[in-house]
């Protein structure tokens, strides 16, 4: 009897001990969670701040307020091609790669296996064999999906590949900064840039009821921008430890000057946004609309206020963002539960019905347009490397402004009621997204 009561006792001590060591590690991971957070600046309390008497578009001032508010860099370029949707993108990427004769360079953030990457290979590895410079610089996040076969076949057909920010135990929090860039150079004369990656999802995404392409665009220059955007390119080459030659013949001087061109390219950093500026900047410019285009909108309180005091003065604001077909929902709850101020105050929040609604847009008057890879949200903001060229160039203003006409036909506007009426579940996921708000 006395042998079963100590058996008995000695199971409770057991599973007593094994409880302790549950709730020891539960413990020791939320305070792993909360360190991690903790040294990202996720407590880190939002700055207000405020911007007044930004100078119209028209004014001489504008451009110096954008090139030393942003760190815009100010060059000159050619608008040569704009295409929107997957099958005119993709082609005219795949035509750019045929058409290369001494380097190919190419950064992105999203791929995935499917027809498009390995169209994708198939006209890299073609060049790289007919002797071609080609360089990869790949998010490794934003690819984790690809087999390590795939980059082992480029690479062995001639092709550079080359990872950018692996993840390093040394230094694990530099893993959640990312590149974000979708940068095509072509023989040192030719870039196409927009917010696409290589991937089957922009021709639609069963899994979340597309029924069409992705909305998304791309543009091609030509000009001195495509010497700075090397340049760019090149930076991100070295941080991942290739060889920059800068004897070859890529940046050099161009005699093609065309109109005028400003790149913000922003990098990382919890206290600072280039991008952000630019935005705000540009806003304060408006006197008839304001037209942005992203589908993670997440706008801190700074913006807020810009879009909010811009809509006070009779401009037209208006935010294109994707609706219930969307590769994020948690993003979408949690941007919803920002909306409720910015509809008060007119502000129309317009939901794309068709499919995903990918482009990144911000189109001022009839007078003034920003598009690259940056979203408004914190990642752009914060956390990514991006890209924008912003511009007066009147054949992108009117191609940008065909696409949002044709976008708002095709979506939903928000209304206050409807807003107010969003499912108690929704509003649950939405405040949940919030706390995660910095790192969404």
């Amino acid at each position: 009897m006395q042998t079963r009561q100590r058996q008995l006792a000695n199971r409770r001590a057991a599973k007593k001990k094994l409880w302790w060591w549950i709730g020891g590690g539960v413990l020791a991971l939320a305070i792993l969670c909360l360190g991690f957070l903790y040294l990202r600046g996720f407590f880190r309390s939002e700055v207000e701040y405020k911007i007044t008497n930004g100078p119209s578009l028209e004014d001489p001032r504008f451009p110096l307020l954008v090139v030393s508010l942003s760190n815009a860099l100010p060059t000159s370029g050619r608008l040569t091609d704009y295409w929107s949707g997957a099958d005119a993108i993709y082609a005219a990427r795949i035509d750019a790669i045929k058409s290369a004769k001494r380097t190919i360079h190419f950064e992105t953030y999203y791929m995935t296996p499917g027809r498009r990457a390995d169209e994708f290979a198939a006209a890299l590895s073609d060049r790289a064999q007919a002797g071609v410079e080609v360089q990869l610089l790949i998010d490794d996040y934003g690819t984790d999906s690809i087999p390590s076969e795939y980059w082992q076949r480029l690479q062995q057909a001639g092709v550079e590949v080359r990872f950018f920010r692996e993840f390093d135990w040394r230094a694990p929090l530099e893993y959640n900064s990312r590149t974000h860039r979708k940068l095509l150079l072509i023989d040192g004369q030719r870039v196409l840039i927009g917010g696409a990656g290589v991937s089957d999802d922009w021709d639609g995404d069963p899994e979340i009821g597309d029924t069409a392409p992705w909305l998304e665009f791309e543009a091609s220059y030509t000009g001195e921008v495509v010497s700075l955007l090397e340049g760019n390119f090149f930076q991100n080459w070295a941080y991942v430890g290739g060889t920059v030659d800068l004897a070859q013949d890529v940046i050099k001087v161009q005699p093609e000057k065309g109109t005028p061109l400003y790149i913000t390219n922003d990098t990382s950093t919890l206290s600072e946004s280039t991008i952000r500026m630019l935005f705000q900047v540009s806003f304060l410019a408006a006197r008839e609309r304001i037209w942005i285009g992203s589908p993670y909108f997440v706008p801190d309180r700074n913006t807020r206020n810009v879009l909010i005091q811009a809509r006070q003065k009779g401009v037209d604001v208006r935010v294109l963002t994707m609706g219930q077909k969307n590769d994020k929902p948690i993003v979408r709850f949690a941007s919803r539960e920002l909306y409720g101020e910015l509809l008060e105050a007119g502000v129309q929040v317009c939901e794309y019905q068709p499919s995903m609604m990918h482009a990144k847009l911000a189109l001022i008057d009839d007078d003034w347009v920003s598009t690259g890879s940056a979203n408004f949200d914190p990642r752009s903001y914060h956390h990514n490397d991006e890209l924008n060229i912003s511009t007066n160039n009147t054949q992108l203003i009117e191609k940008t402004d065909n696409l949002f006409q044709n976008a708002l036909d095709n979506s939903n506007y928000l209304t206050r009621i409807e807003w107010q009426n969003r499912s108690a579940t929704e509003k649950l996921l939405g405040q949940i997204g919030l706390i995660f708000k910095p790192l969404l």
